[in-house]
């Protein structure tokens, strides 16, 4: 979508101008904390619990968060959108430079995803926070794109474990259990992870890469996506995309989603 909107710093940017953002060191270092939402008919889901993590986020690296002034800010962007259904970014920098910005949502894939695993390594300095400092994750996911996968599972590179996508989180099938491995591995706290515990009840296992080979499916899930059907890890298992139980959770999860209360009022956990 070229008319994609953005503001910066409160200014609403015209269709197709230019946004002009000043040079701090959140865009020359990375040094600033961000936020993926999903807005539904022009209103964002489960806004507050964004805000929370954001806030936490904030705290984390010593940042001053003004939490009205960019639930206002939220508010008033997300009224003006080119489309009521797309996703939003909302970036804070060092010096305070707010910056919002509309992006389009990721195709359908009935035939589901490829996802090649990646060794790396969480940065403890930054454990659970959403920093601008992404460089590791998008290295990954162009690891990924090279390989012809759609994304990329970052696997602890010292014991092979399972930890999450580079902006998504992983979840996979043992039996009937839906299965995560646990935040003290260093993942994100998830909100659309906790959201699926709505739907079914979520068991908490660290496992290896390798026993995916054992698992009979997977999801890559988040607040943009909703949730990707899982067809393969590459070198590792192969998955029925048209499984019934990994889709009934997809649908399900698909379907709070976009019913759910969209302000945030569902109770999910801060």
């Amino acid at each position: 979508m070229s008319d994609m909107r953005v503001m910066v710093d409160g200014v609403l940017m015209g269709a197709g101008e230019t946004p002009r953002i000043p040079l701090d060191d959140g865009l020359v270092r990375g040094d600033g904390v961000f936020e993926g939402l999903r807005l539904y008919g022009n209103r964002a889901r489960t806004l507050e619990a964004h805000l929370d993590r954001m806030e936490r986020s904030a705290n984390m690296v010593q940042l001053a968060f003004d939490r009205g002034l960019i639930r206002d800010e939220i508010d008033r962007f997300s009224a003006v959108t080119s489309t009521p259904d797309c996703a939003l970014r909302v970036m804070l920098t060092r010096n305070g430079h707010r910056v919002l910005r509309e992006e389009g949502l990721f195709p359908d894939a009935p035939e589901g995803w490829s996802v090649l695993p990646v060794p790396h390594r969480i940065t403890p300095l930054l454990i659970a926070s959403k920093t601008l400092s992404y460089a590791a994750n998008m290295q990954a996911a162009r690891l990924a794109t090279d390989a012809g996968a759609n994304t990329a599972l970052l696997i602890d590179a010292d014991t092979e474990g399972i930890l999450e996508c580079p902006v998504a989180s992983f979840v996979w099938l043992e039996g009937d259990d839906l299965v995560a491995p646990s935040l003290d591995t260093g993942i994100l706290d998830s909100i659309t992870r906790r959201l699926i515990g709505e739907v079914t009840t979520l068991h908490v296992r660290d496992r290896r890469v390798d026993d995916l080979a054992q698992a009979d499916g997977a999801l890559v899930i988040s607040t943009v996506l909703e949730s990707r059907v899982v067809r393969e890890v590459q070198g590792v298992a192969t998955y029925d995309a048209g499984g019934r139980r990994i889709n009934e959770i997809a649908d399900a999860l698909s379907e709070l989603c976009a019913t759910g209360d969209p302000e945030g009022g569902r109770a999910v956990p801060a």
